[in-house]
């Protein structure tokens, strides 16, 4: 089991996940793009003799998903799994270059089809092994730096969106861990994603991309690790993260070297891309010569509660919660559903009912709450003993900002607040 880093971890408050989420899809945008060239003949001419060919380049379903995976940590701060497949199905373009499998998974949930079902029965039962889910995770890993613990976890859920086989699931977490690792050395960074990804023949070929580190031969490294052509998230994640490796200051020598191995090039390129364009700069006439971004993506943040002020607020005992840096994170995004919106200003996290009721408020730091109030009005709510209220609002910070739900938190709170 991993530990969660200590609150001592806590990054620089002025990062920003937003920002760095952009530039890493930004940066697989590119690498997508460019790599996509390399399988039309007419382009190969010009890509011999190391130049862009003619803009724009029109980027692949690299790109168009991992805009669905951006746009849900905008809209949410957390993978919500259901969400992720409708917008996965719901901007599906045929015409983007997507697998037979992926195709018809998509379609069949557009029409209404569970994604679960579709994507753990995709290979006779087995799941997808391929790099699809690895190829449109960087921004996911770049949003959660501040914890890699959270961003494998987060990574692990948007694979499972699509692809079920292990082996797919720990790829989109080695690149996720890649994408986030800015402020580290690329040995630190490679230690970083051996530590942290399932054990995997995935982890293992990662091991090997640092045992090659200190090697500048890109042939060999293809001959070692793979370069995607079996399309399969074993040959394509260690040698994509070789190449980040080999040049973590160098967007365009990164590319063109990972590019020169031949194999899935726009996955390779776009893995790469996602990687460096957290790190280091695009230069201007790569990101100009590129397709822009789908209207789509447009900037979302969680919503304000828009919350009534308490009618009559009382306090009440603080919840025993506990942040990880990458919950924290998650808090200060906020969330909102049909039920319930909770928000945060300042130090102060308000958790409001739909209907614009204040039910609890928090003062809060980034390892957990610290004051609590509760709605004590009649008229307003009905609220319960001070014991069952502390246990309603531990719940909802859980449920909305925690990891896997707890059973045990939500049959304490039935049995304090209705008895039985």
């Amino acid at each position: 089991m991993i530990d969660h880093p200590t609150p001592t971890d806590f990054p620089d408050p002025s990062f920003g996940h937003r920002r760095a989420a952009r530039d890493s899809l930004l940066g697989l945008a590119v690498g997508d793009a460019f790599g996509a060239q390399f399988f039309v003949p007419e382009n190969l001419p010009t890509l011999r003799d190391n130049r862009l060919p003619a803009g724009p380049l029109p980027w692949t379903d690299d790109t168009e998903m991992a805009c669905s995976v951006l746009s849900v940590l905008r809209e949410h701060g957390t993978v919500r799994q259901d969400a992720l497949a409708r917008s996965f199905a719901l901007r599906h373009d045929f015409d983007r270059g997507y697998g037979g499998a992926m195709n018809g998974l998509l379609r069949r949930v557009r029409e209404g089809g569970s994604w679960r079902d579709l994507a753990a029965g995709l290979f006779d039962g087995q799941g997808s092994w391929g790099n699809g889910a690895a190829m449109r995770v960087a921004p996911l890993g770049a949003w959660f730096a501040v914890d890699p613990a959270e961003a494998a976890w987060q990574a692990t859920r948007s694979a499972e969106v699509t692809h079920t086989h292990p082996e797919a699931v720990a790829g989109a977490v080695a690149v996720a861990l890649a994408a986030g690792a800015t402020g580290l050395t690329y040995h630190q960074f490679l230690r970083r994603v051996i530590d942290f990804t399932p054990q995997s023949k995935v982890r293992d070929g990662v091991r090997e991309a640092l045992d090659l580190l200190d090697q500048p031969h890109v042939e060999l490294a293809a001959h070692r690790l793979g370069n995607g052509r079996l399309v399969s998230a074993v040959d394509t994640v260690p040698f994509a993260l070789w190449c980040a490796a080999r040049h973590p200051d160098d967007f365009a020598g990164a590319l063109w070297a990972t590019a020169s191995a031949g194999g899935d090039v726009d996955t390779t390129c776009a893995i790469v891309g996602g990687i460096l364009g957290a790190r280091t700069a695009i230069p201007a006439d790569w990101a100009a010569a590129v397709e822009p971004l789908p209207a789509w993506l447009a900037p979302q943040t969680a919503s304000p509660t828009g919350a009534r002020p308490f009618v009559r607020a009382r306090d009440l005992p603080v919840p025993p919660v506990r942040w990880t840096p990458g919950q924290w994170q998650r808090v200060q995004h906020g969330a909102r559903d049909a039920k319930w919106c909770l928000a945060l200003d300042g130090d102060q996290l308000t958790v409001a009912r739909a209907d614009g009721a204040r039910i609890f408020e928090a003062l809060v730091t980034p390892t957990g709450p610290r004051t609590a109030l509760v709605e004590s009005d009649r008229g307003a709510y009905r609220r319960g003993t001070d014991e069952a209220e502390t246990a309603t609002l531990e719940l909802l910070l859980d449920r909305y900002f925690g990891h896997d739900p707890r059973p045990d938190l939500a049959e304490r709170q039935l049995r304090l607040r209705y008895g039985g």
